[in-house]
């Protein structure tokens, strides 16, 4: 239940999701979009719970040192993209370290001092133009824009300051029909980029978001004539000394620069892999882990559940049959359901990147059926990754380390590569 009345907050810290705690007179906890810890807001609550509310920032009364203007006009206009351009880079990072460390204490219900001791801060990747791969929404008239936040309503733009340039590049000349979603993805290494996108009858015919393969002028149109179009586009990334074919309904990192950083963190969180024999990589998507950090195992299992993604696989990880005695294996299956082969003898490590969810009770439970030595797990999310932590710590995995990186500054969203070996 929302309420005009405004009301007087001074929030404590920032949580999971991007908002920042206070607490009301009552004793209940009060999230508040838009404010900092430290400040005294003025807010309007949107939604009335029995233990808690969501509130909305409307005034601040007492800023933060670590406040900013945000540099973009379209934020200033309520784009709901960079959730934190108000908060400055430095303290961003701050905040999102004790986000997960407080994840893991609440949630996780792990010792308050093993969890400082556990945590790393890790690097970040440069705060403008990082992204390449966006989401954009058809404006009435043709043009395009980004849903503001919590609402869907939507922003029309003609720049983004945290995607790659190539992408802003064509942000100019594109008109998209109203309501209709078109992803554009970009290759830092060749320029090239690829667009798909989803009507909104495809969506209420088939109950599920269906990418159109038609031509651009049915729905989009200014594209630049180089831009490949739909599922069987694809663009091709370079990642630690290797070529990665990336199709376009297939999930990629924020980056090239973001998967450098994961590359890094995952090679470092498990330095048994440059010996090992055999190697899973997980939810492997792409196969990001498994051509990179991998490509000294002698064999690699990939599991992914994608198909466009699996198909991407196999082309990036093709080189290893002229690699001696090392060989690959691509299953498609929901890592739930996945079970070892036990032709491919005991797993060394295994590296698990799954969606915001995390692992849950089915991916820990594969995890556990697998009996790998170490496990490393990326999690984009601190609260799955305080969950995962607590499931695998129940099922025998010793919580050893927890690296954070910022792979989205300017949003809440935090990544951690955590490294787990079994008891």
């Amino acid at each position: 239940m929302a309420s005009e009345e405004p009301i007087i907050l001074r929030p404590e810290r920032m949580v999971a999701g991007g908002d920042a705690m206070a607490r009301l007179d009552d004793g209940r906890v009060a999230f508040v979009t838009g404010a900092l810890p430290g400040e005294q807001v003025e807010a309007v609550v949107r939604n009335d719970r029995k233990d808690f509310v969501k509130a909305t920032t409307t005034d601040v009364l007492d800023s933060s040192p670590h406040r900013v203007a945000p540099t973009c006009p379209h934020r200033r206009e309520g784009c709901g993209g960079c959730g934190w351009m108000h908060f400055d880079v430095e303290a961003q990072m701050a905040a999102k370290v004790e986000i997960v460390a407080e994840s893991l204490r609440r949630v996780g219900r792990f010792d308050e001092q093993a969890v400082d001791s556990l945590i790393n801060v890790g690097d970040g990747v440069d705060p403008f133009g990082y992204r390449t791969t966006i989401r954009l929404v058809g404006m009435p008239g043709g043009g395009v824009g980004f849903r503001e936040e919590r609402s869907d309503e939507v922003v029309p733009i003609d720049h983004c300051q945290v995607a790659h340039q190539n992408l802003s590049a064509v942000l100019r000349d594109v008109n998209v029909s109203a309501g209709v979603e078109l992803t554009l993805r970009t290759s830092v290494s060749t320029d090239g980029v690829t667009a798909r996108w989803t009507r909104p009858e495809d969506r209420q015919r088939r109950g599920e978001k269906r990418r159109s393969n038609a031509p651009a002028g049915q729905s989009v149109s200014g594209l630049p004539a180089d831009v490949h179009i739909g599922d069987r586009a694809f663009i091709v990334e370079r990642v630690a000394g290797r070529n990665l074919q990336v199709s376009a309904p297939s999930f990629f990192q924020s980056g090239p620069a973001a998967a450098e950083l994961l590359v890094d963190a995952v090679g470092r969180a498990a330095p048994e892999l440059a010996g090992a024999d055999h190697a899973v990589d997980a939810y492997g998507g792409v196969g990001l882990f498994a051509a990179t950090v991998m490509n000294d195992v002698r064999h690699v299992t990939l599991v992914e559940s994608a198909r466009s993604s699996c198909f991407d696989a196999r082309e990036n990880l093709k080189h290893r049959a002229g690699q001696g005695d090392k060989s690959v294996e691509i299953e498609r299956s929901d890592m739930g359901e996945w079970k070892p082969d036990p032709a491919f003898g005991p797993i060394d490590v295994l590296v698990a990147d799954p969606a915001r969810p995390g692992l849950a009770k089915p991916g820990v439970a594969a995890v556990v059926r697998s009996a790998a030595a170490v496990v490393v797990l990326v999690s984009c999310d601190p609260v799955s990754l305080a969950r995962d932590a607590r499931l695998l710590d129940d099922a025998g995995y010793r919580m050893e380390h927890v690296e954070v990186l910022d792979l989205f500054p300017q949003t809440p969203h935090v990544e951690c590569v955590t490294r787990f070996v079994r008891t």
